[in-house]
């Protein structure tokens, strides 16, 4: 690893302000790409609820706009996407800066990845109809009996995540476990993480403020748009923070002051948890706020001087 090219990513919780410190490090480095590194920002017509950049400054992003909402996209499609842009952006003699704080994204691009077998459409087409019929606990402990090595790192309630292991089962006629060991892709580049370690207290009062000016800016408008386009709960997509509150609020399960205090209290949840599995990222930097730009340049100017 140490010939690998060292690529610099700014992550942390979201909220945390990464945008923000992206655009200032434009301002000083014109000639950086940014790499988004976001599993949600990847779809279309998921702008308010996802915190996409603005316009202007979104022509600097790459992996912004990719996929269609009830498209897949995985670890996997990341790290081949991200690895083409880095290299694009090196032989063009720009500066890529990764952004985001998707962790498992992070980790199959500098870690490595399993590639995936193609699966059958009648393959994958049973195993949805099986969802409907038995539900996810049955297929849960199908994936039990086959591969037990990864049930025990998925959650029962994790419908996509056991689809995805027996669909490879029942494609190659080996457990996902073996699959990803036998196949798996060794990374391209050496990271240098910056994790913006924002304090909790501040970190939340800028997540509860974050959702009211998303609702102020039409983040309900956008829920039902995707709705009336035939969008629903079963995507992975719309299993995203505030999107499934707004969604059962607009279907008259939740009433809506309900429906975004449940996205302020999962948005924190899921901040802490960003917190928690960022230990795994070897060699992270944890770089309070106010110092965390210099910090970037800092590096920028020693990895590209």
């Amino acid at each position: 690893m140490s010939g690998f090219p060292q690529i610099i990513v700014l992550t942390g919780p979201t909220a945390s302000g990464k945008t923000a410190i992206a655009r200032r490090l434009l301002e000083r480095f014109p000639e950086l790409t940014l790499i988004s590194c976001d599993s949600r920002k990847v779809y279309r017509f998921m702008d308010i609820g996802t915190a996409k950049p603005p316009p202007e400054l979104r022509r600097h992003y790459r992996l912004i706009d990719i996929r269609m909402p009830d498209e897949t996209y995985s670890a996997q499609d990341f790290a081949l996407d991200a690895e083409r842009e880095i290299k694009k952006a090196l032989e063009s003699g720009s500066i890529p800066l990764v952004v985001g704080g998707t962790i498992l994204y992070l980790k199959a691009l500098f870690e490595g990845f399993f590639e995936s077998p193609p699966i059958e459409e009648s393959v994958r087409e049973k195993l949805r109809e099986r969802l409907e019929k038995e539900g996810p606990a049955a297929l849960y402990d199908e994936l039990q009996k086959i591969d037990p090595e990864t049930a025990a790192k998925v959650h029962p309630n994790d419908w996509f995540r056991i689809i995805r292991a027996l669909e490879v089962f029942y494609q190659t006629g080996k457990p996902i476990s073996v699959v990803r060991r036998e196949n798996q892709r060794q990374p391209m580049f050496r990271p240098v993480y910056f994790f913006n370690a924002m304090p909790r207290p501040q970190l939340y009062e800028r997540i509860n403020r974050r959702v009211d000016v998303m609702m102020e800016r039409g983040f309900l408008d956008e829920v039902r748009n995707l709705m009336e386009m035939g969008y629903d709960l079963s995507l992975p997509s719309m299993n995203t923070l505030g999107y499934r509150e707004l969604y059962l609020h607009l279907q008259g399960k939740m009433d809506l002051e309900t429906a975004v205090r449940l996205t302020k209290k999962r948005t924190r949840t899921f901040a802490r948890r960003q917190f928690y599995f960022s230990r795994s990222l070897k060699g992270i930097r944890y770089v309070p706020p106010e110092e965390i730009f210099d910090a970037l340049v800092a590096a920028i100017e020693s990895c590209y001087a």
